[in-house]
């Protein structure tokens, strides 16, 4: 019995049907861009366009990511009449700006010479499928591959129960590439060994890593330093300049000493942070970059944000996988495998130094305000001067020694022989010269073993009238 039903009926009934499906049905002529034919209301759904938008644009190919487009060429040109039939997965760019991942399964259609014509596809979405595929592969793969080198995690080397909290911490950030990490810790407790941990152990290893000092960056230049600029935009700018997020794309952005970017270039980078887009200066077309920020600070950046220093917003944007680097001194049980290390690594000709028991339990006694900065450079004059030597540096606040070591005196309730302002003021200023010296006066490496920025210490150095004729 013949159906009843008009021709135009099932054609309507047909296109609900199809736009009724979880995804985005296609038909693309096989040329060389993949010609839109028609595109179902799926996509609103999948990628954000209108299906007529898609039409118009016209070229499948444009959608899809750069870095894939070679496999699915790949993939077409293996079809055959004897096997129409294909599937892939790949990323296209949705109306937004943002990537997809996408899973397209399709039909190809072949003329009567067997050249092939159209293809009939179906997308759908499998991006959260895909993220946690790619997070537990690679999380297996840094497992595996640090499974023999517990004490090491990239340039970071440590035993203890701290330590081996921070290693799972940076490879869990490492498997998560796009989430941003905050590097909390003292000066000197390898904040940025941990950043580059992540960055070397994760996907984004094959770009760059980029490491920006915040603090070195002078106001008026910081904008240019971070988004670029244009030729003419500014007296001097003759040319375009890429700035650090364009040069960080596809890879990572270190920004240390977070703590001294201003609050009215936090509002900038938060809203770069947010849609991963900018504006170089004096340029008017946006700018993408796909880079995750690494944040490393020794400051409490609570306390920043409750003073006003530091945005909120901008805070809670940057403190998604937080890492704390414990002191030195909290990790009594790697002193002895760091100073092996140095000894190794600073020896002189074939023959490594060797630390006198009795020094080893002086290095065991001292508190180690430095950290792990500090027993570097112990060890490095030992070698080179024979002898053991420290930095007269205030330790940190809290800590054993700091209580016992008061100005002017060794031991608790002892006289001090200047004045307790004028022995500050002598003890700053001693300190600050012998870092100066130790680090040749190059202030900018000064400061950060000093544990201050560089605008800090260019008021102490005018305060206490230091200069390199000193």
């Amino acid at each position: 019995m013949k159906s009843m039903v008009r021709p135009d009926k099932r054609v309507e009934e047909l296109q609900a049907l199809i736009d009724s499906l979880p995804g985005m049905v296609f038909r693309c002529t096989y040329d060389q861009d993949l010609t839109f034919e028609y595109v179902s209301e799926g996509a609103r759904a999948l990628l954000g366009y209108e299906p007529s938008d898609l039409v118009q644009i016209n070229a499948f190919r444009k959608l899809v990511h750069p870095r894939d487009q070679l496999r699915n060429k790949s993939t077409l040109e293996q079809i055959n009449p004897g096997n129409p039939r294909y599937e892939m997965i790949y990323r296209m760019r949705m109306v937004n700006g943002e990537d997809k991942w996408v899973r397209e399964q399709g039909l190809a259609i072949f003329s009567a010479k067997g050249d092939l014509t159209i293809i009939h596809g179906i997308l759908t979405d499998v991006t959260a499928q895909k993220i946690a595929e790619m997070e537990l592969q690679t999380e297996n793969r840094l497992l595996r591959a640090t499974s023999d080198t517990r004490y090491r995690l990239g340039k970071l080397i440590g035993k203890s129960a701290s330590m081996q909290r921070v290693y799972k911490v940076i490879l869990k950030a490492a498997a998560n590439k796009d989430a941003n990490v905050l590097i909390m810790g003292e000066s000197g407790t390898g904040k940025e060994l941990a950043a580059r941990a992540i960055h070397d152990l994760s996907e984004r290893s094959r770009h760059s890593f980029v490491a920006v000092n915040c603090c070195a960056i002078p106001d008026n230049l910081i904008e240019s330093e971070f988004f670029g600029h244009v030729k003419g935009a500014f007296t001097g700018a003759t040319a375009d300049k890429k700035g650090y997020l364009e040069t960080a794309d596809g890879g990572t952005l270190l920004l240390d000493e977070v703590g001294e970017i201003p609050s009215s270039m936090q509002v900038k980078l938060l809203r770069a942070l947010e849609d991963k887009s900018f504006h170089p200066v004096g340029g008017h077309a946006p700018k993408k970059s796909d880079f995750r920020v690494i944040a490393a600070t020794n400051q409490d950046l609570t306390k920043l944000v409750a003073k006003g220093d530091i945005r909120m917003d901008f805070f809670f944007r940057i403190n998604v996988i937080p890492v704390k680097m414990p002191p030195l001194r909290d990790r009594e049980e790697d002193l002895l495998l760091l100073i092996e290390f140095f000894l190794e690594r600073y020896k002189t000709g074939s023959e490594r130094a060797i630390l006198p028991f009795e020094l080893l339990k002086e290095m065991r006694r001292h508190h180690w305000p430095g950290n792990v900065r500090e027993l570097k450079n112990v060890v490095e004059r030992y070698i080179t001067l024979g002898e053991l030597s420290y930095l007269d540096v205030v330790e940190p606040p809290g800590s054993a020694g700091a209580d016992k070591r008061l100005p002017g005196g060794d031991k608790p309730g002892g006289r001090p022989s200047l004045g307790l302002d004028d022995e500050i003021r002598s003890r700053e200023r001693s300190m600050i010269l012998q870092a100066l010296q130790e680090c040749q006066w190059k202030k900018q490496e000064c400061a950060k073993r000093l544990g201050i920025s560089w605008r800090t210490l260019q008021r102490k150095l005018k305060k206490h009238a230091i200069d390199q004729s000193v």
